[in-house]
């Protein structure tokens, strides 16, 4: 018959309690802390314990060595850092029946929600400040480009000529959208669980909205409930921030490919690339790199968190808890260091405007615009036209050469037994470049006209987004403040 160990038992001491604790000092004991600030002041103001025990729990609270703490090793003598807390509060009380009036009205349930909360808001806020600074390098970088031609690729290929501002605020639709995903989710998950206690609330009269508010919370969890048992306070986040790097993936990829030397468009500066160790010649644009690499490690975290609360059940499960919360963390942390330092890098790089320039009026990459300029003046359908020019592509490939105003009107009087009404000087307007850009002033185009008032659009938004980032940072810092003022209030007499 096998020996029978007391709890916690020296296996699962070893392989489940000593790492949460530790993930505990690292993550969570500050927010333990304000926890137990905030729900023994509400208690004394809701008459729930007397002013002298407030008193006495907050200087035991004030008083705790919080660095020794963060360092403890872990020994079993007590099952989690809520534990080991507690403890060291009741002594520094002196008297376990005063310290233990301070978790009347709550339950470790109620309170590992909202420490992972408290952690998880200020991270994302901090990703939401590394995406809007990426965006405002895309901008920077947009705003000096509504002229520099550069080719549109479609299926890897040469497809038409653009802009490398339209280009660039493609990118930074994109990081706006990302920026509102992920301040939903801050908002969705700026709500307080405190005060659900097991699951069910409590028949104590407490007051959830000042818990709420004094912690930074904008308002209490409504559903105890679901307080406890939801998890999409963080699959909310993780959903967006999945989004995102999906997002920094493909640019990451993107400039991977316009800085080899095959393509040769953007030159990464000497502090973001990396020598070869036998190849004098190398430049590695090893910022890039790692931009990819540490989007895909974060990724791949965001999708093993979702994989791993998928099916669990509605309630109160370790599944999504003190196991689980450490990677969420570093998922987001991952991203953000992917989206800063896609920043970082490209603010300092260079694009090479000639060749890309030069690349916008190659490999036939304007015949669009013949095509369409074809049908305006002879009125023929579409199709007729793309076949007119269709075939002086082909004439002209097969030959090695550009295309001419005699290859245009041979290949039309082969199709429509007619010549094109166009001379030689609109002919040559109608496959320039610069020209294709210009007339594609419909909403979303290339045309200068059209970036820079998509430019000025963003702007807006940037500075909406700035003033919402400053209030929400704002509102956490105020109650940290009220909390510690209060907390002097009472200790001052």
């Amino acid at each position: 018959m096998p020996v029978s160990e007391k709890f916690p038992a020296q296996g699962y001491k070893d392989n489940v309690l000593s790492d949460c604790f530790a993930d505990a000092q690292r993550y969570f004991i500050d927010h333990y802390l304000d926890v137990d600030r905030a729900h023994v002041l509400m208690l004394a103001e809701q008459g729930i314990i007397t002013q002298v025990e407030l008193e006495t729990i907050l200087q035991a609270i004030q008083g705790l060595d919080v660095e020794s703490m963060r360092t403890a090793e872990y020994d079993g003598s007590v099952e989690d850092m809520f534990y080991f807390i507690q403890r060291e509060i009741a002594a520094g009380c002196g008297d376990a029946d005063v310290a233990g009036k301070l978790h009347t009205a709550r339950s470790r349930n109620d309170i590992d929600v909202t420490i992972y909360r408290l952690y998880l808001r200020k991270e994302a806020l901090q990703l939401i400040r590394a995406c809007e600074s990426l965006r405002s390098v895309f901008l920077n970088l947009a705003a000096k480009h509504h002229d520099a031609l550069m080719p549109a690729y479609t299926h890897t290929q040469p497809a038409q000529p653009t802009t490398l501002a339209h280009y660039l605020l493609a990118m930074t639709e994109n990081v706006s959208r990302d920026i509102d995903r992920l301040k939903r989710a801050y908002e969705n998950m700026n709500h307080c669980p405190l005060g659900a206690c097991a699951i069910t609330t409590t028949g104590f009269p407490i007051n959830r909205q000042r818990v709420a508010q004094l912690l930074g919370f904008d308002a209490p969890t409504r559903n105890s409930y679901g307080s406890i048992a939801s998890v999409d306070y963080f699959t909310e986040l993780l959903g967006a921030t999945s989004t995102l790097l999906i997002n920094i993936g493909k640019f990451g990829q993107e400039f991977l490919l316009m800085a080899m030397m095959e393509f040769d468009v953007i030159r990464l500066p000497d502090g973001y690339v990396q020598a070869s160790s036998i190849m004098p010649q190398k430049r590695n644009p090893v910022a890039i790199e790692h931009v990819r690499a540490i989007a895909s490690k974060a990724l791949g975290q965001t999708l093993g968190v979702l994989t791993s609360v998928h099916n669990t059940p509605f309630g109160d499960i370790n599944d999504v808890e003190d196991d689980l919360q450490p990677l969420v963390f570093s998922a987001i942390k991952d991203a953000d260091r992917a989206v800063s330092l896609l920043g970082h890098a490209l603010g300092a790089a260079e694009f090479n405007l000639d060749l890309l320039r030069e690349r916008a009026e190659a490999n036939f990459i304007t015949v669009t615009e013949l095509a369409d300029d074809i049908v305006r003046r002879e009125r023929l359908p579409f199709s007729i036209a793309h076949k007119i020019v269709a075939v002086c592509v082909k004439k002209a490939t097969e030959s090695n050469s550009t295309i001419s105003h005699s290859m245009l009107q041979e290949a039309a009087r082969q199709e429509i037994s007619r010549d094109i009404q166009m001379s030689e000087s609109e002919f040559s307007n109608a496959l320039s470049a610069d020209n294709f850009v210009a007339i594609r002033t419909i909403y979303g185009g290339p045309s200068p006209i059209e970036t820079k008032s998509a430019l000025a659009e963003q702007r807006e938004a940037a500075e909406q987004d700035k003033q919402w980032h400053y209030e929400a940072s704002r509102l956490l810092s105020d109650a940290e403040t009220n909390l510690r003022e209060s907390i002097d209030k009472v200790l001052k007499g």
